[in-house]
């Protein structure tokens, strides 16, 4: 009897498959480094490849200019769930460390437009170089999908 509610259930929690697409996507920071903004585009399906480009980083010295990454993608309907690793050219007050850790939530609001939370952190709340400045980078943006 319980074998068909839990197989049940199991299937209604299948992910979707995430489709090989270029995203694009124009952010900006509201928490650490408020008004700091990043044009990043990432190209490919569950794993993928993520390169940007710091438009405004406001009075931050060092400033940071890239950012380049790798993750996997996790998708469910409308909504992207993504873990992966970054590496940002620059050690600030807000990353404290070049690599770094990269989550990231986004929502599919039409077939081409999404807005997107992403995460970039090196982990110091896990004990990761706890001794070292880690804000973190707090991005909200805006997107378009060229798929």
């Amino acid at each position: 009897m319980c074998w068909p509610a839990w197989t049940g259930s199991a299937r209604a929690l299948q992910l979707d498959e995430t489709p090989t697409e270029l995203r694009v996507t124009l952010s900006q920071d509201y928490l650490h480094a408020r008004g700091a903004t990043l044009l990043a585009a990432r190209y490919g399906g569950a794993w993928g490849v993520r390169l940007g480009a710091w438009v405004s980083t406001d009075d931050m010295e060092p400033k940071p200019h890239w950012v380049a990454g790798v993750d996997h993608v996790w998708t469910l309907g409308k909504w992207r769930a993504g873990l992966g690793a970054a590496w940002i050219d620059q050690k600030t007050n807000v990353n404290g460390t070049l690599w770094l850790f990269d989550v990231s939530l986004a929502y599919d609001v039409t077939r081409r437009v999404f807005i997107e939370y992403r995460h970039h952190s090196h982990g110091s709340k896990l004990g990761i170089e706890p001794g070292v400045q880690n804000g973190g980078w707090n991005l909200l943006g805006v997107g378009i999908n060229f798929n």
